[in-house]
């Protein structure tokens, strides 16, 4: 936000009409001259392996993350939190970038119907019910040490992906792997990969935040390391024919 020339601080609260236009106007200038790729990495690695006949494991999430039509609600989000996209503008988005996952989004819809029936506001116990200012005020209260054993764990974990990512090329079976895995879609494909320079800091920080934020991400993290650092052993997976 800062490199799109916005202060978090200055972004207006309340439900007034006007504060309400005002954030939309600052998630609008956010996603100007931004442009949405055609595929994530998911989606990129089962368009080629679909054309080797390769079969992965079936896919959790929608196809891609990155489409103009999850960007833009997820920018009003992070710019204003969940009330100014709504359960039911949240949902439509996805319906509209994952037809094939009609059944799964069916099912957080009920869930959400009876969570409403019994007074319970799922919306506002999400880690964006106040947007990036709200995931700010968590980082800033969280104690020196969890903060740093937070951000330990996700460079350790990015690191060892890279690694893991680098010896896939010579064996494929290693990427079927970790696709397989509820991280794939929870980690890997919104930060994992971290590249060096900024955009790999920038990546880390997002996992640091998810890390603190996302009941029970931190315990799946360890997990999932573990589960790399048996493939990281050369005998634990056998290479492709």
């Amino acid at each position: 936000m800062e490199k799109a020339g916005l202060d978090v601080e200055q972004v207006p609260g309340g439900d007034s009409d006007a504060a309400f236009e005002a954030r939309e106007e600052l998630a609008a200038q956010l996603l100007r001259n931004r442009r949405s790729p055609r595929r994530d990495l998911d989606g990129t690695l089962r368009e080629y392996a679909a054309r080797d006949g390769v079969e992965l494991p079936s896919s959790r999430s929608v196809p891609n993350l990155f489409h103009r039509a999850l960007t833009e609600p997820g920018t009003r989000m992070m710019v204003g939190g969940v009330t100014d996209v709504g359960f039911g503008g949240l949902m439509d988005s996805w319906e509209a970038t994952w037809p094939e996952g009609r059944e799964t989004i069916e099912r957080i819809r009920a869930a959400h119907r009876e969570a409403e029936l019994a007074g319970v506001d799922l919306m506002a116990q999400s880690p964006m019910a106040d947007g990036l200012r709200g995931l700010m005020r968590l980082v800033e209260q969280t104690d020196d040490r969890l903060l740093c054993a937070a951000v330990r764990a996700c460079t350790r974990a990015s690191g060892t992906l890279a690694v893991l990512w680098t010896r896939a090329v010579e064996n494929p079976e290693l990427v079927h792997h970790l696709m397989a895995d509820v991280m794939w879609d929870q980690w890997v494909r919104v930060g994992g990969l971290a590249p060096n320079g900024a955009a790999g800091e920038a990546a880390v920080a997002i996992s640091t935040v998810q890390y603190l934020a996302v009941p029970g991400w931190a315990d799946n993290l360890h997990r999932f390391q573990n589960v790399m650092d048996n493939l990281l052993d050369p005998g634990s997976v056998r290479p492709s024919a």
